[in-house]
């Protein structure tokens, strides 16, 4: 809960100052910054198709952002 709530004020404050697009995206990256922290402390390692994901993921939103 405690989580959620930090997560949505973060994004509302950024949304507050900064164009929708960018934030909407780098909210999306969420899951892609916590992969490795799973493998980290949850000792469960990631799938293969997980880190692919992942990995096609970044690259889009790096081609997003170095487009302009």
């Amino acid at each position: 809960m405690i989580g959620t709530g930090l997560g949505m004020t973060l994004q509302l404050y950024a949304l507050s100052g900064g164009p929708v697009g960018v934030v909407s995206t780098l909210t999306a990256t969420t899951p892609l910054i916590i992969l490795p922290l799973i493998g980290f402390f949850g000792k469960a390692r990631p799938s293969g198709l997980a880190w692919a994901g992942a990995i096609c993921a970044v690259a889009g939103v790096a081609l997003i952002f170095n487009a302009g």
